[in-house]
Protein backbone atom coordinates (compact mmCIF):
# COMPACT_ATOMS: atom_id res chain seq x y z
CA UNK A 1 0.00 0.00 0.00
CA UNK A 2 1.47 3.71 -0.90
CA UNK A 3 2.42 5.55 1.92
CA UNK A 4 1.65 9.56 2.24
CA UNK A 5 3.01 12.34 4.23
CA UNK A 6 -0.11 14.49 5.34
CA UNK A 7 1.34 18.00 4.07
CA UNK A 8 3.16 19.13 7.59
CA UNK A 9 1.37 17.60 10.13
CA UNK A 10 4.22 14.66 10.56
CA UNK A 11 1.15 12.10 10.09
CA UNK A 12 2.42 9.60 7.68
CA UNK A 13 -0.64 7.06 6.83
CA UNK A 14 -2.05 4.81 3.67
CA UNK A 15 -2.98 6.67 0.60
CA UNK A 16 -6.47 4.99 0.78
CA UNK A 17 -8.75 5.78 3.62
CA UNK A 18 -11.53 3.96 5.32
CA UNK A 19 -14.36 5.88 5.59
CA UNK A 20 -17.03 4.68 8.76
CA UNK A 21 -19.99 6.73 7.74
CA UNK A 22 -22.42 3.74 7.83
CA UNK A 23 -20.18 1.68 10.50
CA UNK A 24 -23.52 1.17 12.95
CA UNK A 25 -26.38 1.90 10.45
CA UNK A 26 -26.03 0.49 7.30
CA UNK A 27 -23.16 -2.31 8.33
CA UNK A 28 -23.58 -3.94 11.60
CA UNK A 29 -20.55 -3.87 14.08
CA UNK A 30 -19.72 -7.68 13.57
CA UNK A 31 -19.72 -6.95 9.39
CA UNK A 32 -17.94 -3.38 10.39
CA UNK A 33 -15.16 -4.52 12.25
CA UNK A 34 -14.35 -7.83 9.96
CA UNK A 35 -13.96 -5.32 6.73
CA UNK A 36 -11.62 -2.70 9.03
CA UNK A 37 -9.44 -5.64 10.18
CA UNK A 38 -9.36 -6.84 6.43
CA UNK A 39 -8.90 -3.52 5.52
CA UNK A 40 -5.53 -2.85 7.94
CA UNK A 41 -4.34 -6.29 6.88
CA UNK A 42 -4.43 -4.65 3.73
CA UNK A 43 -2.05 -2.24 4.67
CA UNK A 44 -5.03 1.07 5.01
CA UNK A 45 -4.04 2.94 7.94
CA UNK A 46 -6.23 5.67 7.71
CA UNK A 47 -9.72 5.64 9.36
CA UNK A 48 -12.30 8.48 8.92
CA UNK A 49 -14.86 8.53 11.73
CA UNK A 50 -17.43 11.07 13.60
CA UNK A 51 -19.66 11.37 16.18
CA UNK A 52 -22.49 10.86 13.75
CA UNK A 53 -21.48 8.05 12.05
CA UNK A 54 -23.73 5.18 12.07
CA UNK A 55 -26.66 7.31 13.14
CA UNK A 56 -24.28 8.18 16.32
CA UNK A 57 -22.66 4.68 17.05
CA UNK A 58 -19.71 3.74 14.89
CA UNK A 59 -17.10 5.69 17.44
CA UNK A 60 -18.61 3.16 19.96
CA UNK A 61 -18.42 0.23 17.89
CA UNK A 62 -14.45 1.28 16.29
CA UNK A 63 -13.11 1.83 19.44
CA UNK A 64 -13.07 -2.65 19.68
CA UNK A 65 -11.15 -2.34 15.90
CA UNK A 66 -8.76 0.36 17.52
CA UNK A 67 -7.93 -1.62 20.51
CA UNK A 68 -4.33 -2.84 20.35
CA UNK A 69 -4.11 -0.87 16.90
CA UNK A 70 -3.44 2.29 18.13
CA UNK A 71 -0.14 3.24 17.13
CA UNK A 72 -0.51 1.38 13.89
CA UNK A 73 -3.20 3.23 11.89
CA UNK A 74 -4.50 7.03 11.58
CA UNK A 75 -7.58 8.24 13.02
CA UNK A 76 -9.37 11.60 12.17
CA UNK A 77 -12.69 12.34 13.87
CA UNK A 78 -15.06 15.63 13.69
CA UNK A 79 -17.22 18.09 15.31
CA UNK A 80 -20.25 19.93 14.01
CA UNK A 81 -22.64 17.40 13.22
CA UNK A 82 -25.18 15.53 15.49
CA UNK A 83 -26.64 12.52 14.78
CA UNK A 84 -30.51 12.11 13.47
CA UNK A 85 -33.13 12.95 16.25
CA UNK A 86 -34.70 10.27 17.66
CA UNK A 87 -31.49 8.08 17.97
CA UNK A 88 -31.62 6.88 21.59
CA UNK A 89 -33.49 5.27 23.57
CA UNK A 90 -36.54 3.11 23.14
CA UNK A 91 -37.73 5.45 20.52
CA UNK A 92 -34.42 5.26 18.90
CA UNK A 93 -34.44 1.55 18.41
CA UNK A 94 -37.48 1.87 16.53
CA UNK A 95 -36.25 4.50 14.01
CA UNK A 96 -33.36 2.26 13.27
CA UNK A 97 -35.44 -0.87 13.34
CA UNK A 98 -37.47 0.86 10.81
CA UNK A 99 -34.59 2.99 8.27
CA UNK A 100 -32.99 -1.06 8.42
CA UNK A 101 -36.09 -2.82 7.27
CA UNK A 102 -37.00 0.66 4.71
CA UNK A 103 -33.03 0.22 3.12
CA UNK A 104 -33.76 -3.79 2.29
CA UNK A 105 -36.93 -2.84 0.31
CA UNK A 106 -35.74 0.25 -1.12
CA UNK A 107 -34.74 -1.95 -4.81
CA UNK A 108 -38.13 -3.57 -4.82
CA UNK A 109 -40.81 -0.25 -3.44
CA UNK A 110 -41.21 2.35 -6.41
CA UNK A 111 -40.42 6.04 -4.90
CA UNK A 112 -38.87 4.48 -1.39
CA UNK A 113 -35.14 6.03 -1.60
CA UNK A 114 -36.32 9.21 -1.94
CA UNK A 115 -39.70 9.32 0.59
CA UNK A 116 -36.42 8.25 3.04
CA UNK A 117 -34.28 10.85 2.04
CA UNK A 118 -36.81 13.15 2.38
CA UNK A 119 -38.44 11.92 5.83
CA UNK A 120 -34.97 13.12 7.75
CA UNK A 121 -35.01 10.04 9.45
CA UNK A 122 -31.46 10.22 8.18
CA UNK A 123 -30.52 13.55 7.79
CA UNK A 124 -27.48 14.50 10.84
CA UNK A 125 -27.84 17.68 12.58
CA UNK A 126 -26.27 20.97 12.07
CA UNK A 127 -24.73 22.08 14.95
CA UNK A 128 -23.13 26.04 15.23
CA UNK A 129 -19.46 25.72 16.80
CA UNK A 130 -18.55 27.52 19.78
CA UNK A 131 -15.20 27.08 21.75
CA UNK A 132 -17.38 24.43 24.41
CA UNK A 133 -18.53 22.37 22.03
CA UNK A 134 -15.31 21.74 20.15
CA UNK A 135 -13.88 20.57 23.52
CA UNK A 136 -17.10 18.66 24.78
CA UNK A 137 -17.16 16.75 21.13
CA UNK A 138 -13.30 15.65 21.23
CA UNK A 139 -13.93 14.29 25.13
CA UNK A 140 -16.98 12.67 23.84
CA UNK A 141 -14.88 11.39 20.65
CA UNK A 142 -12.00 10.08 23.30
CA UNK A 143 -14.40 8.63 25.48
CA UNK A 144 -16.25 6.37 23.33
CA UNK A 145 -13.23 5.73 20.71
CA UNK A 146 -11.28 4.38 23.89
CA UNK A 147 -7.92 6.64 23.20
CA UNK A 148 -6.30 9.69 24.76
CA UNK A 149 -6.12 11.39 21.29
CA UNK A 150 -6.73 11.21 17.49
CA UNK A 151 -4.49 12.17 14.51
CA UNK A 152 -6.64 14.48 13.12
CA UNK A 153 -9.39 16.79 14.26
CA UNK A 154 -12.04 18.34 12.16
CA UNK A 155 -14.42 20.83 12.06
CA UNK A 156 -17.36 19.17 10.18
CA UNK A 157 -19.61 21.25 7.48
CA UNK A 158 -17.96 24.59 8.49
CA UNK A 159 -18.83 27.56 6.85
CA UNK A 160 -16.41 30.22 6.03
CA UNK A 161 -17.27 32.44 8.72
CA UNK A 162 -16.88 29.78 11.53
CA UNK A 163 -12.94 28.84 10.77
CA UNK A 164 -12.20 32.48 10.33
CA UNK A 165 -13.98 33.67 14.25
CA UNK A 166 -10.85 33.89 17.12
CA UNK A 167 -12.71 31.72 19.45
CA UNK A 168 -12.60 28.74 17.20
CA UNK A 169 -9.15 29.39 15.93
CA UNK A 170 -8.08 29.86 19.60
CA UNK A 171 -9.72 26.96 21.04
CA UNK A 172 -8.30 24.75 18.35
CA UNK A 173 -4.71 25.84 18.89
CA UNK A 174 -5.57 24.95 22.65
CA UNK A 175 -6.61 21.37 21.32
CA UNK A 176 -3.19 21.40 19.41
CA UNK A 177 -1.38 22.24 22.62
CA UNK A 178 -2.97 19.89 24.91
CA UNK A 179 -1.85 16.72 22.83
CA UNK A 180 -5.43 15.34 21.89
CA UNK A 181 -5.31 15.93 18.62
CA UNK A 182 -2.12 15.84 16.06
CA UNK A 183 -3.18 18.00 13.40
CA UNK A 184 -6.91 20.05 13.03
CA UNK A 185 -8.74 20.34 9.51
CA UNK A 186 -11.98 21.18 8.16
CA UNK A 187 -14.45 18.74 6.78
CA UNK A 188 -16.65 20.80 4.54
CA UNK A 189 -17.42 22.33 1.31
CA UNK A 190 -14.64 23.10 -1.45
CA UNK A 191 -15.50 26.65 -0.66
CA UNK A 192 -14.46 26.29 3.51
CA UNK A 193 -11.27 23.91 2.33
CA UNK A 194 -10.28 27.06 0.07
CA UNK A 195 -10.39 29.50 2.71
CA UNK A 196 -8.84 26.90 5.02
CA UNK A 197 -5.81 26.41 3.12
CA UNK A 198 -5.39 30.12 2.09
CA UNK A 199 -5.61 30.76 5.74
CA UNK A 200 -3.26 27.75 6.90
CA UNK A 201 -1.93 27.77 10.83
CA UNK A 202 -3.91 26.12 13.33
CA UNK A 203 -5.35 24.28 9.91
CA UNK A 204 -3.40 21.46 8.56
CA UNK A 205 -5.33 19.67 6.43
CA UNK A 206 -8.74 19.72 4.50
CA UNK A 207 -11.54 16.99 3.61
CA UNK A 208 -13.57 17.65 1.18
CA UNK A 209 -15.30 16.00 -2.17
CA UNK A 210 -13.61 15.14 -5.24
CA UNK A 211 -14.35 17.71 -8.11
CA UNK A 212 -16.68 16.09 -10.29
CA UNK A 213 -15.08 15.70 -14.24
CA UNK A 214 -16.70 18.56 -15.75
CA UNK A 215 -15.30 20.91 -12.96
CA UNK A 216 -12.31 23.50 -14.30
CA UNK A 217 -9.14 22.35 -13.00
CA UNK A 218 -9.74 19.57 -10.78
CA UNK A 219 -6.63 20.01 -9.37
CA UNK A 220 -6.16 22.81 -8.39
CA UNK A 221 -7.51 22.88 -4.33
CA UNK A 222 -4.98 20.05 -4.23
CA UNK A 223 -2.07 21.59 -5.89
CA UNK A 224 -2.95 24.64 -3.49
CA UNK A 225 -2.92 22.05 -0.93
CA UNK A 226 0.42 21.04 -1.74
CA UNK A 227 2.18 24.53 -2.27
CA UNK A 228 0.80 25.61 0.88
CA UNK A 229 2.37 22.49 2.90
CA UNK A 230 -1.51 21.21 3.56
CA UNK A 231 -2.43 17.97 3.77
CA UNK A 232 -5.33 16.92 1.47
CA UNK A 233 -8.04 14.35 2.05
CA UNK A 234 -10.93 13.44 -0.65
CA UNK A 235 -14.00 12.30 -0.21
CA UNK A 236 -17.01 11.43 -2.43
CA UNK A 237 -14.54 9.48 -5.15
CA UNK A 238 -17.63 8.46 -7.18
CA UNK A 239 -19.60 11.85 -7.08
CA UNK A 240 -22.49 13.51 -5.15
CA UNK A 241 -25.64 14.56 -6.57
CA UNK A 242 -26.01 11.94 -9.55
CA UNK A 243 -22.38 12.22 -10.91
CA UNK A 244 -21.81 8.55 -10.89
CA UNK A 245 -25.26 8.44 -12.69
CA UNK A 246 -24.28 10.54 -15.29
CA UNK A 247 -20.84 9.06 -15.83
CA UNK A 248 -22.33 5.29 -16.43
CA UNK A 249 -24.98 6.87 -19.23
CA UNK A 250 -22.99 9.31 -20.63
CA UNK A 251 -20.14 6.18 -21.19
CA UNK A 252 -22.81 4.41 -23.38
CA UNK A 253 -22.58 7.25 -25.91
CA UNK A 254 -18.92 8.16 -25.72
CA UNK A 255 -16.79 5.59 -27.52
CA UNK A 256 -13.55 6.94 -26.44
CA UNK A 257 -14.69 6.62 -22.52
CA UNK A 258 -16.56 3.31 -23.36
CA UNK A 259 -13.12 1.46 -25.17
CA UNK A 260 -11.12 3.18 -22.19
CA UNK A 261 -13.06 1.11 -19.83
CA UNK A 262 -13.43 -1.48 -21.52
CA UNK A 263 -10.12 -1.76 -22.13
CA UNK A 264 -9.44 -2.55 -17.98
CA UNK A 265 -11.92 -5.91 -18.58
CA UNK A 266 -14.73 -6.79 -16.33
CA UNK A 267 -17.77 -5.79 -15.36
CA UNK A 268 -18.08 -2.45 -16.75
CA UNK A 269 -19.28 -1.01 -13.84
CA UNK A 270 -17.24 -2.17 -11.62
CA UNK A 271 -14.28 -1.06 -14.13
CA UNK A 272 -15.40 2.14 -13.88
CA UNK A 273 -15.89 2.14 -10.20
CA UNK A 274 -11.75 1.36 -10.51
CA UNK A 275 -11.86 4.24 -12.89
CA UNK A 276 -13.12 6.69 -10.80
CA UNK A 277 -11.14 5.46 -7.64
CA UNK A 278 -7.76 5.96 -9.95
CA UNK A 279 -8.99 9.37 -10.54
CA UNK A 280 -9.23 10.41 -6.98
CA UNK A 281 -5.65 8.99 -6.45
CA UNK A 282 -4.62 10.79 -10.11
CA UNK A 283 -5.49 14.44 -8.91
CA UNK A 284 -4.39 14.13 -4.96
CA UNK A 285 -1.71 11.74 -5.38
CA UNK A 286 0.32 13.41 -2.22
CA UNK A 287 -3.05 13.13 0.32
CA UNK A 288 -5.33 10.64 1.56
CA UNK A 289 -8.86 9.07 -0.88
CA UNK A 290 -11.61 8.17 1.20
CA UNK A 291 -13.41 5.02 0.54
CA UNK A 292 -15.79 3.17 2.10
CA UNK A 293 -14.95 -0.50 2.17
CA UNK A 294 -17.40 -2.69 4.06
CA UNK A 295 -17.57 -5.28 1.62
CA UNK A 296 -14.57 -8.03 0.20
CA UNK A 297 -15.36 -7.47 -2.84
CA UNK A 298 -14.87 -3.47 -2.75
CA UNK A 299 -11.70 -3.73 -0.46
CA UNK A 300 -10.17 -5.75 -3.42
CA UNK A 301 -11.20 -3.59 -6.14
CA UNK A 302 -9.96 -0.20 -4.45
CA UNK A 303 -6.23 -1.71 -2.71
CA UNK A 304 -6.10 -3.17 -6.71
CA UNK A 305 -6.31 0.38 -8.32
CA UNK A 306 -3.49 1.44 -5.77
CA UNK A 307 -1.36 -1.09 -6.98
CA UNK A 308 -2.12 -0.87 -10.39
CA UNK A 309 -1.72 2.80 -10.67
CA UNK A 310 1.58 2.57 -12.82
CA UNK A 311 -1.17 0.51 -15.59
CA UNK A 312 -0.98 2.69 -18.90
CA UNK A 313 -4.75 1.25 -19.68
CA UNK A 314 -5.52 2.84 -16.21
CA UNK A 315 -4.54 6.30 -16.91
CA UNK A 316 -5.73 6.60 -20.53
CA UNK A 317 -9.42 5.61 -18.72
CA UNK A 318 -8.52 8.42 -16.41
CA UNK A 319 -7.75 10.72 -19.17
CA UNK A 320 -11.13 9.83 -20.65
CA UNK A 321 -12.97 11.00 -17.79
CA UNK A 322 -11.44 13.98 -17.78
CA UNK A 323 -12.35 14.86 -21.45
CA UNK A 324 -16.24 14.03 -20.63
CA UNK A 325 -16.77 18.03 -20.65
CA UNK A 326 -19.68 19.62 -19.09
CA UNK A 327 -22.11 17.37 -17.77
CA UNK A 328 -24.83 19.85 -16.24
CA UNK A 329 -25.33 17.76 -13.29
CA UNK A 330 -24.76 18.97 -9.68
CA UNK A 331 -21.72 20.86 -9.12
CA UNK A 332 -18.68 19.01 -7.61
CA UNK A 333 -18.24 21.86 -4.76
CA UNK A 334 -21.89 21.53 -3.19
CA UNK A 335 -22.02 20.86 -0.23
CA UNK A 336 -22.46 17.63 1.30
CA UNK A 337 -22.46 15.86 5.18
CA UNK A 338 -18.67 14.46 4.50
CA UNK A 339 -20.12 10.65 4.00
CA UNK A 340 -16.45 9.51 3.99
CA UNK A 341 -18.07 7.11 0.81
CA UNK A 342 -16.53 6.33 -2.37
Amino acid sequence: MKRISLGKTGIETSALGFGCASLGSRVSAKDGLRAMAAAHDRGLAWFDLAPAYGRGVAEEIAAEFFRGRRDQVGLCTKVGLAPPKSTGGIKGMVTRRLIHVARQMVGTVPGLREKLRKSGMQTNQKQPLTPELLRESLEGSLRRLGTDYVDLYALHNATVEEIARDDILRALEDILTSGKARAVAVASGTDVAAACIARGAPFGAAQFALPAPDTPSPSALFDAGRAAGMGTLAHSVMGVDGVLADISRRMETNANLRGAVAALGGDPASALGRVLVARALTLNPDGVVLVSMFSDRSLAANVGTVEAMGDPALAAAVTAIEKLGPAGTAAAGAKVECPSRG
